[in-house]
């Protein structure tokens, strides 16, 4: 076993502590560690679905303008490493390791101290990438919020601006079952005097959002009032659209990512980079031009392959399904749609069975290996009270539902695998190793 693979092991090995909401532990620990993260130039961004899109997009924009640019993101899809990109690049092997030994005597002293417990998965792996941003002096770190806002581990940090996007029902176990006690639990992330940067939100979350900003004398900027965005044509190469910004209008921009809804995403993430000027930095429209024409987000609408098309989608709530959906009527052409589905069973399977499976010619269930999988019996018995059974086939694992898939598409069909982003990353590394066995093989 690699250094490597015993720090993956040891990072892991720390979910036996579960998923622990709260601030104390990670400030103690951060505390111990000189907190990095008061040192550095922070984009904070949270909500329910677009937050890795948005903080792409971002991150993009500001690399684009000759920024070092940290981007802080989770789950991973394939490897760990994916976390922690600096420009784009994951952080690498040999520093995971060694950012590892450097903070575990911390985390021995935080399990020791009276009113602190051992730090879980997320407060060791978040305050690691603090760390990591800060020794390498990055300019910006975009950082996407774990879970909720308020108690997640990485609101910690003083950000030069908050951003919000689309709120929507999820993990509402955690967070509560209302719109609004969601919305207030990802506001947490406000901080007084801020700048706070809202996507398109439904009424209630809004008001709610409004009234925090105002209660701590935010300035806020919100998408679809006085932020307008104009969706010109949408394919399967990305979006053209014109954008009424802070500052002016902008014509004909292009964003590399596929699908109607991140308009929304990329008029939040403009408006964003458009703030910075408050901050003292003034970014130009040609970073802005040019950084949207860049912009990589895998395992959302992700095309791996045409004739047929394969299309990844990590949605993984009613919401996130809803856009898949409707992106698959809007955008693609095919004869046939080939639906694998996996989903949670923590999740509200049921609502997300009942949108998607209609429109399915051929749905085939399956489950990631993780122990929150829904047995895929269940999908199937849930989905044929919307398609007829025998179009159903059940399989065991992500790899058996992607060979049957493939077996059975034509070149005109399109196959979409769709329901978490952890069968997604499964997805991605089942069609990486096809490709090495296919590159060795020639």
């Amino acid at each position: 076993m690699t250094e490597y693979q015993k720090a993956l092991q040891y990072i892991y090995h720390l979910n036996k502590y579960g998923i622990k909401l709260g601030l104390e532990n990670i400030a103690y620990l951060l505390s111990l560690l000189g907190n990095p993260q008061e040192r550095l130039n922070i984009i904070h961004i949270g909500g329910t679905n677009g937050k890795g899109s948005t903080a792409a997009i971002i991150s993009s924009i500001l690399q684009t303008e000759g920024f070092k640019v940290g981007l802080y993101t989770s789950p991973h899809l394939v490897e760990f490493n994916e976390r922690m990109k600096i420009n784009g690049q994951n952080i690498s092997s040999v520093r995971v390791v060694n950012l590892l030994e450097k903070i575990k005597p911390y985390l021995k002293k935080t399990s020791q101290t009276k009113e602190y417990r051992h730090p879980t998965f997320f407060e060791v792996i978040t305050a690691m990438a603090f760390l990591y941003f800060f020794e390498e002096k990055v300019d910006f770190l975009v950082l996407e919020v774990g879970l909720g806002g308020r108690l997640d581990a990485t609101n910690v940090c003083k950000p030069l601006l908050s951003v919000i996007t689309r709120i929507d029902y999820d993990h509402m176990d955690k967070l509560g079952n209302s719109l609004e006690k969601i919305a207030w639990e990802k506001a947490g992330i406000i901080k007084p005097e801020g700048i706070v940067i809202s996507s398109t939100q439904y009424k209630k979350v809004r008001d709610k959002l409004k009234d925090i900003a105002k209660e701590r004398r935010c300035i806020l900027f919100t998408v679809g009032e006085k932020i307008r965005p104009h969706l010109i044509k949408a394919d399967t190469r990305g979006i053209w659209f014109d954008i009424k910004g802070i500052y002016g209008e902008y014509k004909n921009l292009f964003l590399s990512l596929v699908g109607k809804h991140q308009l929304e995403n990329v008029a939040t993430a403009i408006t964003a980079v458009e703030a910075l000027k408050i901050r003292g930095f003034d970014i130009s429209l040609s970073s802005i031009r040019e950084g949207l024409k860049r912009v990589t987000w895998e395992g959302r609408l992700e095309i791996i392959q045409e004739r047929p098309f394969i299309v990844l989608d990590g949605a993984h709530n009613p919401s996130g399904i809803k856009t898949v959906y409707k992106n698959l009527l809007e955008i693609f052409s095919y004869r046939r749609l080939i639906l694998v589905l996996a989903i949670f069973s923590d999740k509200d399977f049921s609502r997300m069975i009942k949108i998607i499976t209609p429109i399915a010619d051929l749905l085939i269930t399956s489950k990631a290996k993780n122990p929150r999988a829904t047995s895929p019996e269940i999908i199937a018995q849930e989905a044929s009270r919307f398609i007829d059974q025998d179009r159903i086939i059940i399989t065991q694992s992500i790899s058996q539902a992607i060979q049957y898939a493939l077996k059975k598409a034509n070149q005109d069909d399109l196959i979409c695998i769709t329901g978490s982003l952890y069968m997604v990353g499964e997805a991605k590394q089942y069609f990486i190793k096809k490709q090495k066995i296919l590159k060795n093989s020639k």
